[in-house]
């Protein structure tokens, strides 16, 4: 792992917390943060950019249009609205002579909503009012569409009333304006509701035009012309000709589209209903098969060690020309459920499906449900394929816990890009247009690995770039989310800690992305399975030089193994460790991790094991029924998005201050007592003493005495999550619970009180370190063993606890007022 730190900035947060967040000014600022210095100009001939970003094999035959075409087109200030009619005329006049299944239609949807192409995740984005949208070539829309979504369009166009609304600049990069942001949610929502390698949009600006590319890396953009000239008719001419005849594309489908990505149709449904049978209706409650896909599916099989055997590179898959497997058969997955989704354009954009094998040749009985995963991973990064492999090799099947294993799939960019360096004569470039050339060759630049950083700013940026994985996974599962009791969430929990700690002491892999998407709950767990949860994705972790020697060498805090630095295929002179992106999910970072004062942290097992807590914590304050002094406002209390300082501080507070009361639920309650304390002394530096470190032993010791109990509630699922609407700036009204949740009676508040008195007498049980001694806390919290007790404040209990120290006593948490506190029922949002 490389010495250097990773970068402190904030992007668009992919949880909404609060209703805040979820209102459109909030998002916005985000999104301008994100797209700073991502969006390139690029300063080329117009001919040169569309030789580049969009390529051809197919001519336009076709006559330049004349300027008479536009000639009464005035843009004038103030009156953006009226300019959109006039431009659809003009844009329909150019495409008039194109072939009738490649010719493109427009529409003014400038008053219309669009939703986040999925509709499970919607409410956790804003819409967008695209002024203009594009059809699918051959698709003729309607000159106002009713009810429009994402899947009839494959292009917007905003337009402004003038030159100076122009959101590019050639030195700047990017203006901070609306503008540009506008361009780039639509762009992200085109990706993914098609599962677009790239997406187009166009920006008019008083009578200037400019084309975007977008992908998942950056933007680049042409430099502006005048849609009233010859010229500038011509190169909108021949970019639509260019967008409608996409290379090696069958008619229907757009420059960007993924060949190996097409839509279910009924045949599919068929199959899929006959296959499923008595499954069918609980596997498609609440789908819209419209959402999903068919993909293709090749094996990487084996990778090879591009280098030696004691040093894993990034670049370690390695793919001879004859082994691209483009030429061989692929398998065939129909992905029907959109489990999780990472919806940031600049990222991995990591979408994990619900899906099954597409094969008219098995029976059911042969069939199984996989988890299919989509990611875009940073090529200075490992292929998440090595770390499966190291899984396999060094832990037994029958003593795998909390672990999933690959069943097959790899990295399409690196064997795309294999593809293309066999076929060019010499071996080119990926940076180097070049001419058009007659099937079978490949196009003039891969498309499942990004190329638009080292193309605009040069290889030392190659880091930047990234590469297209699809993996399947053998292992079906729920998010945390939708947990169907406490017990259940805490069990798949434990088993995602378990198979952390086998992945570092077996495997010398550290995860270092523990989070809320990260741990699913094994569905249906299969006769040989051992676990009730996973931790799956590997896309940011790190692996040992060898396999480890010593099971114990991960709670080793004094002398952690040691990781790689990750590196560039050929690449031994840049160090690219300034490109990478912090590692791991904001809401989950270790309090170290955010710390300012700690220059260049290095991402442990220990970070990892906080992480845990946070997730448990996260869930436990969203989805379900507890007492809190904060009210409505607990989950905001601990978890602060984007101010690492902030964010450290709020995590600390929480810590030193109140803990919730789980109604009905004295484990789970416990529970969080429990690693609280523990995540305190490992993260709190003492006046007077030292930090005692989270290990995995001590870890699961917490949480196996909290599985041992006997009087965990049933059937206490979880509840929904209620937020602002991201799609306005309303807010949902708060759902107050309307009797106890679960099978058992909720304990009195004078019976949970006394529990929690009697916790205050002595210490939380063997975790806590002996002859500890007791120092006042400079935020309120003292180190010694006293602890939280309960008080009942007009019927409704609040938690208040002290710890003691010289003499002093200082309380957790503080009613103000003496006011009443109730308990608390979330709000709505789906975990992503």
């Amino acid at each position: 792992m490389s010495s250097h730190a990773t970068p402190r900035t904030a992007k668009s947060p992919n949880d909404v917390n609060n209703a805040e967040q979820a209102k459109r000014p909030y998002q916005l600022e985000p999104w301008r943060r994100e797209l700073t210095s991502k969006i390139k100009v690029y300063d080329g001939e117009l001919d040169e950019f569309l030789d580049i970003f969009v390529p051809l094999n197919t001519p336009c035959p076709l006559d330049v249009p004349s300027e008479q075409i536009a000639e009464d087109f005035h843009p004038v200030k103030g009156r953006e609205v009226h300019h959109y009619d006039p431009l659809i005329d003009i844009f329909s006049r150019i495409v008039a002579d194109f072939p009738e299944d490649r010719r493109l239609s427009f529409c003014n949807t400038h008053a219309q909503e669009l939703f986040f192409p999925f509709s499970s995740f919607a409410k956790d984005h804003h819409t967008s009012k695209p002024d203009i949208s594009v059809s699918f070539p051959g698709v003729q829309l309607a000159s106002r569409v009713k009810s429009p979504d994402w899947t009839r369009f494959s292009m917007v166009i905003e337009a402004k009333s003038t030159a100076s609304e122009d959101a590019f600049d050639a030195k700047a990069g990017i203006t901070r304006s609306d503008a540009i942001v506008q361009l780039a949610i639509s762009a992200r929502s085109l990706m993914f509701a098609h599962g677009l390698l790239a997406a187009y949009t166009i920006g008019v600006y008083g009578d200037m035009i400019r084309i975007s590319r977008f992908d998942h890396a950056c933007a680049v953009a042409s430099k502006a012309f005048s849609i009233k000239s010859v010229e500038g008719l011509r190169i909108i001419q021949e970019f639509f000709w260019r967008f409608t005849h996409p290379w090696h594309a069958s008619p229907g489908a757009v420059a960007g589209h993924d060949e190996t990505i097409s839509k279910i149709t009924p045949t599919h449904q068929t199959w899929f209903q006959e296959h499923l049978g008595a499954e069918t209706d609980e596997l498609l409650n609440g789908v819209d098969l419209r959402e999903g896909r068919v993909v293709k599916v090749w094996d990487d099989g084996e990778p090879k060690d591009s280098n030696s055997d004691t040093e894993y590179e990034s670049s370690s898959t390695v793919l001879e020309p004859d082994e691209t497997g483009f030429d061989s058969e692929p398998k065939q997955y129909i992905l029907f459920k959109l489990v999780n989704v990472n919806a940031r354009l600049f990222s991995r954009a990591t979408m994990v499906w619900l899906g099954i094998e597409y094969d008219t040749t098995k029976s059911a009985e042969d069939l199984e449900l996989r988890i299919i995963k989509e990611a875009w991973r940073q090529v200075v990064r490992i292929p998440e394929s090595i770390f499966y492999r190291r899984l396999k090799e060094t832990i037994p099947p029958e003593q795998r816990i909390g672990l999933p294993s690959l069943v097959e799939g790899g990295d399409l960019g690196a064997r795309e890009v294999a593809q293309w360096e066999a076929a060019s004569k010499p071996p080119g470039r990926v940076l180097r247009p070049r001419a058009n050339r007659a099937a079978p060759c490949p196009p003039p630049h891969p498309m499942h690995q990004t190329f638009t950083w080292r193309l605009m700013v040069g290889e030392s940026a190659t880091a930047r770039e990234r590469s297209h994985m699809r993996l399947v996974i053998d292992t079906v599962g729920r998010p945390l989310s939708r947990f169907r009791s406490t017990r259940e969430l805490v069990t798949a929990i434990r088993d995602a800690i378990l198979g952390h700690r086998l992945a570092m002491e077996r495997g010398g892999i550290l995860h270092r992305d523990v989070s809320s998407g990260n741990i699913l709950i094994v569905d249906k767990p299969r006769p040989d399975q051992l676990c009730a949860g996973i931790l799956h994705d590997f896309d940011y972790s790190s692996i040992t030089a060898t396999v480890p020697s010593s099971p114990t060498a991960a709670d080793d805090i004094a002398n952690p193994p040691k990781l790689f630095r990750l590196r560039l295929e050929q690449d031994k002179t840049v160090d690219h460790s300034g490109h990478k992106e912090r590692t791991g999910t904001y809401y989950f970072f270790a309090i170290d991790l955010l710390d300012p004062e700690i220059r260049s942290p290095i991402h442990q097992a220990r970070h990892d094991l906080e992480s845990f807590y946070w997730v448990l914590l996260w869930i436990v304050l969203r989805h379900t029924v507890y007492t809190h002094v904060k009210e409505r406002n607990t989950c905001e209390a601990a978890f602060v998005y984007g101010d690492d300082y902030q964010a450290m501080s709020m995590k600390r507070s929480w810590l030193a201050g109140s803990l919730p009361i789980i109604t009905g639920n004295k484990p789970l309650t416990t529970l969080i007592y429990e690693l609280s304390d523990q995540v305190y002394h490992a993260t709190v530096k003492e006046r007077f003493g030292k930090r005692t470190p989270l290990t995995y032993d001590s870890l699961l010791a917490t949480f196996n005495r909290a599985l041992a109990q006997d009087d965990w509630p049933l059937n206490d699922a979880s509840i929904p999550f209620y937020h602002g609407d991201a799609r306005t700036n309303s807010v949902y009204a708060h759902r107050r619970p309307q009797g106890p949740r679960g099978s058992k009676r909720p304990r009195d508040d004078e019976e949970l009180q006394s529990h929690f008195t009697d916790l205050q007498s002595g210490d939380f049980g063997t975790h806590l370190p002996s002859g500890e001694t007791s120092t006042k806390h400079k935020k309120g919290r003292t180190t010694g063993g006293s602890r939280q007790k309960a008080t009942v404040a007009s019927s409704t209990l609040v938690a208040r606890s002290s710890r003691k120290g010289g003499g002093s006593t200082s309380k957790r948490m503080r009613s103000s007022g003496g006011d009443e506190k109730e308990t608390h029922s979330n709000r709505k949002q789906s975990d992503a």
